[in-house]
């Protein structure tokens, strides 16, 4: 048996609204929770993953001249500045 339920006009938009709401601030939760639209990348590994590029390949990378910036102890990528660095060499 299917059960179905049959909403007024002026529910069907407020639901709609509602879950679109609802994603949105999932989504906008997740790109906070990850960091994802921040220029800034805090470790070799995860600049790494978003180069799509092993450790080792980014440490020939930092030895070739790619910008790296070291704050105690602790190192910290420029995504504009990693680009920009590949475009050029």
């Amino acid at each position: 048996m299917e059960l179905q339920v049959t909403l007024p006009p002026e529910y069907d938009e407020h639901l709609k609204q509602e879950v679109m709401s609802t994603i949105t601030e999932a989504v906008q939760e997740a790109r906070r929770q990850t960091a994802i639209d921040s220029p800034w990348i805090s470790s070799k590994r995860t600049c790494a993953r978003w180069l799509g590029v092993s450790v080792e390949t980014l440490n020939a990378l930092i030895l070739q001249g790619m910008p790296i910036h070291q704050q105690t102890g602790k190192n910290f990528f420029n995504k504009k500045e990693i680009t920009q660095y590949l475009l050029n060499n």
